[in-house]
This record gives structure tokens, C-alpha cells and sequence, in this order.
């Protein structure tokens, strides 16, 4: 019998979010990004594309900078940049030589995948949060958007259990498409340069301005 209760004490230890209820766990996701000014990680990223039923693998780095700039930078499977800076978001495909340069709300961002990192602000203003089903003894947390959805049904954040930063993340979009990126070799409060997210249009790329 104390071999018995104190392996359920050594459990409630060393997995702290097992007896947080989404609230609790949002509050402890919420500290951890208002600390982080900036962030340098690798990711890879699974598509699954529904319509098509095809699934897309791609990987490469990202680069975060608090308020609202962001970098990603696909390596594989074919070189795509898509950066955030000044409300302004930016995709180019090398394949293509093409630019395309949007503006971007908070909104937008807050719910938006590729943006979701540098948008984020007071998670509860923007979702109503859940443990997912079937995630006991990991920390997961559901985020549903309130209001207009943006094409997202819904995100499911998995984070560290000790730092309560985020480790990976899934967004399922109205259209049943589902996009999880994952991080490692993270680095958070190194130092980013604000000219991090300088981006150059190439020579002979072509301009589309939405």
C-alpha cells in the first residue's frame, strides 16, 4: 500500500498538469508568452489537406519577435518565406519568384496558423479553452475561437510540462484540414534582431499586393 501511494505522489509530480483544469492551464500558458520577448526554433510541419486527401510534409527554422513580427523559413520541400512585420504579411515561393504582400489584423493573426505565435494576445479574449479528450497525463490545451472562426475550428496546444511553453500545435480548419507544426532546438529570449525580418524582394520576382 506505500509502495502504491507513493508512486501516485512521484506521478502528481512530475505531471503537474494533471490536476489543472484548462483554466489553470491557460493561465500558465499565458505567463510563459507574456516572458518570452523573442524566440529561434527549428519546425516541421504535416499537412493533411482533406479535399485531396493528401498529406504534405515540409520543415525549416523560425524566428519570432514580440510585438508582431515573425519569419518563417521552409527549406524543405522547396524554399518559402513567409514573414510578419509592421501588420504586414509577406509570402514568397522561390519556385515561383512571386511576392505576395498582404495586411494583417490582430484578429487575423491571433487565428491565423502561420501567424498564431506573433499574434497571440490574452489567450481567454480569443478562444474558449478545454482539455482535449483523451489527453490525460499530457499537457494539452484546446483553444476554440469565440466570434468569427477565420477558417479555424479549432487549435490544440501541447506544452511543456515544466515551462508550460508550447512544443507543438494543430489547427483544424473549417474545411477539415489539419496543420500541426512541431518545434525543437528552441531558444527563447536570445536576442532577434529587429532586421531579422528584413525581406528584399529578388530580382525578377513579381509583386501581388492584396
Amino acid at each position: 500500500m506505500k509502495k502504491i501511494i507513493f508512486a501516485l505522489i512521484l506521478l502528481l509530480i512530475s505531471s503537474p498538469a494533471l490536476a489543472m483544469t484548462a483554466n489553470n492551464l491557460a493561465a500558465k500558458l499565458q505567463a510563459s508568452y507574456d516572458k518570452t520577448r523573442d524566440m529561434r526554433a527549428d519546425f516541421t510541419q504535416v499537412s493533411v489537406v482533406k479535399a485531396m486527401n493528401m498529406t504534405k510534409k515540409a520543415s525549416g527554422a523560425l524566428i519570432i519577435k514580440k510585438p508582431g513580427m515573425l519569419r518563417y523559413t521552409y527549406t524543405k520541400p522547396e524554399k518559402e518565406e513567409i514573414i510578419v512585420k509592421d501588420g504586414d504579411l509577406i509570402m514568397y515561393v522561390k519556385s515561383t519568384n512571386q511576392v505576395i504582400e498582404k495586411k494583417l489584423s490582430r484578429a487575423l493573426m491571433d487565428k491565423t496558423p502561420t501567424t498564431f505565435l506573433a499574434g497571440m494576445g490574452k489567450i481567454t479574449d480569443s478562444f474558449n479553452v478545454k482539455i482535449p479528450a483523451g489527453s490525460k497525463g499530457r499537457c494539452d490545451l484546446e483553444l476554440v475561437p469565440k466570434g468569427d472562426k477565420m477558417g479555424v475550428e479549432k487549435i490544440t496546444i501541447s506544452l511543456d510540462p515544466k515551462t508550460f511553453d508550447i512544443r507543438k500545435f494543430t489547427f483544424v480548419e473549417t474545411s477539415g484540414n489539419v496543420n500541426t507544426i512541431t518545434l525543437s532546438h528552441i531558444k527563447i529570449n536570445g536576442g532577434v534582431k529587429d532586421g531579422a525580418f528584413d525581406f528584399r524582394i529578388p530580382k525578377g520576382a513579381s509583386l501581388i499586393s492584396e
